[in-house]
């Protein structure tokens, strides 16, 4: 009797199992099984079914954008929200929220020339919004734009130099 219960309950959770994995492989908001989960090949993701992450505009070495960053060759953009830029952000970086992008497209098309050699961060590699950011630039034209995967917390955790906004 125990062991026919057993079986039943094993083929019941087998049966539960491959249908939750049949419905989110069919489903367009299923959860996505594969991703990208190593921190120094670039930005943290999900293989999401609906979008990718451009990885071939990520640079991923913090001694380069240190050098963007002293030589001033590229406009660097911070996406995170203002409160967060203000308690420090990467030297010359201007804050363009990415909550506030639809506010703030016109004063980014009027100040930044398309052809401008453009850098996008945000937190960290755990952090999106950097690829959401550049993805809406390259819609707009714009030609020139890199992310830098590791984002803040990658800058400030090599001892980098920040900049703080005084409140």
């Amino acid at each position: 009797m125990v062991k026919n219960d057993l079986k039943g309950c094993f083929i019941l959770i087998a049966v539960a199992v491959i249908s939750a994995f049949l419905f989110n492989q069919f489903s367009p908001f299923g959860i996505a099984v594969f991703g990208q989960w190593e921190t120094s090949k670039g930005v943290v993701s999900a293989g999401s079914k609906t979008q990718s992450l451009n990885a071939s505009i990520e640079i991923n070495h913090p001694d380069i954008i240190k050098q963007i960053v002293e030589k001033k060759q590229r406009i660097i953009l911070d996406v995170r929200p203002t409160e967060t830029y203000n308690q420090g952000h990467l030297p010359g970086a201007l804050s363009f929220p990415l909550m506030d992008f639809d506010q703030m497209v016109e004063q980014l098309l009027t100040s930044i020339k398309k052809a401008s050699p453009i850098l996008v961060y945000c937190s960290s590699v755990e952090c999106t919004d950097s690829h959401t950011f550049a993805e809406r630039l390259k819609n707009m034209k714009y030609e020139n734009v890199k992310v830098f995967s590791g984002g803040f917390r990658q800058w400030e955790e090599k001892g980098f130099n920040i900049e703080k906004n005084e409140e």
